[in-house]
């Protein structure tokens, strides 16, 4: 079997994987919301990972169709895409954190206006593909502060010197997701260049 049919059997085994995520949280979902199911996970937390499932199921099939597509408008969706995702890791951070932990709160809910900021900037590139660099520039600076504060926080609660519910294993996964849009907005920037 070559390399391309082995690529594509993996693809098309992630992809089934992915359609099962998402209909699994589109209907947790729909329960919680019509009441008839009820977690400590906030309704919007579950939004955010069917989001990131269909994401993910976009963007395999898109590889496996071997579409071709608009780069910058690409770009414009994706920094939309990652911008939300980041806004929303702050308002859950703000949302774990104890009462206590003021200056915290702040800082998380500080991040969460500004990335909610950008989303909307990242929004209009569609309108204006010519502010698509500066953009990009402030995503990134951004993504930069949002990473290192989430580092920072993981680090406290393994060291257990911040006071908040959440559990240093969703503080990794935060953290690895800021670093995965970094690395997508520098390569980002390299096409901005060209």
């Amino acid at each position: 079997m070559n390399t391309v049919r082995m690529v594509e059997n993996l693809n098309n085994r992630a992809m089934g994987a992915a359609e099962q995520i998402a209909a699994f949280k589109t209907n947790v979902l729909q329960n919680v919301l019509s009441c008839r199911m009820f977690t400590t996970n906030y309704p919007l937390l579950i939004d955010h990972i069917l989001r990131e499932a269909k994401f993910y199921l976009r963007m395999l099939r898109k590889l496996q169709g071997r579409e071709e597509f608009d780069i910058a408008r690409e770009v414009a969706y994706q920094e939309t895409f990652w911008n939300r995702i980041m806004a929303e890791h702050s308002k859950f951070i703000r949302g774990l954190l104890d009462p206590t932990e003021v200056k915290l709160f702040d800082t998380a809910n500080n991040f969460g206006e500004r990335f909610d900021e950008l989303t909307e900037e990242a929004r209009k590139l569609f309108i204006n593909m010519g502010l698509l660099p500066l953009v990009t520039d402030r995503s990134l600076k951004n993504t930069v502060g949002i990473r290192d504060f989430k580092k920072q926080g993981t680090e406290g609660l393994i060291q257990c010197n911040i006071k908040s519910i959440a559990f240093p294993l969703l503080g990794d996964h935060v953290v690895r997701e800021a670093n995965h849009y970094i690395r997508v907005l520098k390569r980002f920037k390299q096409y901005n260049m060209k």
